[in-house]
């Protein structure tokens, strides 16, 4: 007898309406994330929606869109600017600097160009200010170099006693024994901002604290590998004794102030970092500090020579601080690295004034840039206005402290993010944050210098990447994305001078 077949084509009809159905409800599920990385939704009609000719979808925003691409957005008066911006002339496909100048009678930046006119009989210093976009070097020494060569100069500049990029820093290299570290970002161990140098930090020397900062030439060997002059940043306390040596000669006396008067002491437990970046934890015995040890009096002693290794010995002194030391040319350009881990500069107003003119008065500079905004954009925030607020005031402060310099403000630069279509976009946030930025430089009538634009816009670190020129974390730049943004930055600073060069002729 024969036994007659079923037919199954029910069942694979049933089955692929099962399996559709399925696809168009995991459409509609919540985003989802896996370690901080969007996963990318689930659209069986992708192959079917117009698209541009980068492969973008191209899709009309509705108020509710399930693609999750519409965010709670900013009212554009919100960071409407009060005022035009003075621009150069800027060849094609450059971004030139705004200059929200606060009359008409100067320009913000015409301090600074009119200064590296003066570049070769006189000393010209760029104070960076940044977080860990800039550490280690990292663009700064590039800049730095690319200067030097164009108008002089030689070494590093300033140089804290430690730091956390000591160990990869390129441009210089450092030893220090017995030395306890207080710093902005680490305020739980001790730290007081009113005692904070320009780089956030400040050093205590236990017993015999050692310091060797040595020339390397390795990177701009001619420009690195020796220096003019050699500056020691320093509070004194009562019977501090400096001595230094370079190149491994003689040791002599930098400082001295006599015998120590008996100090009040307390304990307290510290972080000590020796000469191989061993970080531990020991207690150590505090003096009390006096009125005359207090914040703004900041000391600068300097020793002058063909400098390729530089030696200090600390000892006694209760009460003393120290922030580092400088290795500089006798004239030129100078550009000192300010950077702090994490930090989107709101440190900086812990300053005291009389600390910010005291550093003025042994260390004045002539351009101060301020490229923060890192740690601080975010998918979730659209309106930065209180962070700019807060940034604003220190562009005040710096005002005060130094009148004569010309102050940049340097936009966060690009920050990436897998989106839904599954490329890299610019992450959410960081478009409204250099919005911010700009309209806190013109209401503080300073300069600013869009770099996320200068960079290329949306995706461009994504594509720095590519190029081995940025991190995997799509956030930071290595040196060699560092050396990419320094030439842009060069480029476009010498293309304001330039400018200026032709006004006053």
């Amino acid at each position: 007898m024969k036994t007659e077949k079923k037919n199954k084509v029910w069942q694979t009809f049933f089955l692929v309406l099962v399996v559709v159905a399925v696809l168009i409800g995991l459409f509609y599920l919540p985003r989802m994330n896996l370690f901080g990385n969007d996963l990318r939704r689930v659209n069986i009609l992708s192959d079917v929606q117009h698209r541009d000719k980068d492969g973008n979808i191209v899709a009309e925003v509705v108020a509710d869109s399930l693609d999750g691409y519409v965010e709670k957005g900013v009212d554009s008066a919100a960071i409407r600017v009060k005022q035009l911006a003075y621009v150069d002339t800027v060849p094609k496909g450059m971004v030139a600097i705004e200059d929200f100048a606060a009359d008409g009678l100067h320009r913000e930046m015409d301090k600074f160009y009119a200064a590296l006119g003066e570049a070769h009989n006189r000393p010209v210093r760029v104070a960076y200010f940044g977080d860990s976009y800039i550490e280690g070097d990292i663009l700064t020494m590039d800049l730095r170099g690319l200067l030097q060569q164009k108008f002089g100069g030689k070494g590093v500049g300033f140089v804290e006693i430690a730091c956390v990029s000591s160990d990869f820093r390129r441009s210089v290299t450092s030893r220090r024994s017995n030395w306890s570290r207080y710093h902005a970002n680490e305020r739980g161990r001790g730290f007081k901002a009113s005692l904070q140098s320009m780089a956030g930090s400040y050093f205590i020397p236990s017993g015999t604290a050692t310091y060797e900062l040595r020339c390397q030439t390795n990177v701009y060997g001619n420009l690195l590998g020796e220096v003019d002059e050699a500056t020691v940043f320093f509070t004194p306390g009562s019977g501090l004794n400096i001595d230094y040596s370079f190149n491994g000669g003689e040791s002599q006396t930098l400082f001295s102030n006599g015998t120590a008067s008996a100090p009040q002491t307390y304990d307290e437990m510290v972080e000590v970092m020796d000469s191989d970046s061993t970080v531990s934890y020991k207690t150590v015995t505090r003096t009390v500090e006096t009125a005359q040890q207090g914040a703004g009096n900041v000391v600068a002693k300097s020793v002058s020579g063909n400098i390729n290794r530089f030696n200090m010995k600390v000892t006694g002194g209760h009460g003393s601080r120290f922030y580092g030391v400088a290795l500089d040319g006798h004239h030129g350009i100078a550009v000192d690295n300010f950077s702090l881990r994490g930090s989107g500069g709101q440190h900086l107003g812990g300053i005291p004034a009389e600390t910010l003119r005291s550093f003025a008065s042994v260390r004045p500079y002539d351009l101060i840039i301020l490229h923060y905004g890192l740690n601080v954009a975010n998918e979730k925030q659209k309106d930065y206005g209180g962070y700019t607020g807060q940034l604003g005031k220190v562009i005040d402060m710096m005002k005060q402290a130094y009148p004569h310099a010309s102050i940049l403000v340097v936009s966060m630069g690009d920050r990436d993010k897998r989106g839904p279509d599954g490329q890299m976009h610019t992450m959410g946030g960081v478009k409204e944050m250099v919005s911010y930025e700009r309209k806190m430089a013109s209401d503080h009538h300073v300069a600013f210098w869009n770099l996320y634009e200068a960079m290329g816009g949306d995706g461009s670190l994504a594509k720095m990447t590519e190029k081995k020129q940025a991190n995997l974390d799509y956030t930071h730049i290595n040196f060699a994305g560092g050396r990419h943004l320094a030439e842009l930055m060069f480029d476009v600073l010498m293309n304001g001078k330039s400018n200026y060069d032709n006004r006053v002729r």
